[in-house]
């Protein structure tokens, strides 16, 4: 080999020498096909008005993140998780709330349970983040295992909230939010909080 020129670098795999360049490509394919995910939200599909399953049959307001799955797989296995609630003060300011201790399941909009679900490539599901009832306006509510019954209660307020959406096989997405919860039961106002 000439002076100033330099070999190809080798790597092995299973009793053959490929160069580097050769690794590469297959790299790139596989993360290419992987699923990549993303949280977040979107004004038009976030909020919903709807009837409520309460005794009294009053309305509900429901508050939706989005996930997204970017990459060129289905996401197989997908769990949205309430990581961390904070109490924000006026000054911008948390604390923890109190009354939230664990990280808990979020429930996919629509579905009757806690259970994992598929996200196609480019079509976006809805994970169910909190609603508020007519029937008791001051209470933000976040579903919790076990469903129907289960829910944690937090009184009006603004809070900013720690998500994170898993995948098997992926790189779990991850958001954070901002709720407020002071205009009233069917005006909570959730905006990106990064």
């Amino acid at each position: 080999m000439r002076a100033g020129r330099l070999a190809p670098r080798l790597r092995r795999g299973r009793g053959r020498v490929y160069p580097a360049g050769v690794w590469n490509s297959i790299r790139q394919a596989v993360t290419i096909r992987r699923s990549r995910l993303r949280v977040y939200l979107d004004p038009t599909s976030t909020y919903q008005r709807q009837e409520s399953a309460d005794e009294k049959g009053l309305p509900g307001y429901f508050c939706h993140l989005l996930v997204r799955n970017e990459g060129g797989a289905p996401a197989r296995g997908c769990r949205g998780r309430l990581l961390d609630v904070s109490v924000r003060s006026p000054d911008g300011s948390t604390s923890p709330a109190p009354g939230f201790f664990a990280p808990v399941f979020l429930k996919w909009a629509r579905e009757p349970d806690f259970e994992a679900r598929d996200v196609e490539r480019d079509q976006p599901r809805r994970l169910d983040l909190c609603f508020a009832l007519a029937s008791a306006p001051d209470q933000l509510r976040f579903f919790a295992p076990p469903s129907p019954s289960g829910v944690l209660l937090f009184p009006p307020g603004a809070y900013r909230v720690g998500v994170s959406v898993t995948a098997e096989g992926a790189r779990a997405a991850h958001g954070v939010f901002h709720i407020d919860f002071t205009r009233g039961w069917d005006r909570i106002v959730i905006t990106d909080g990064a």
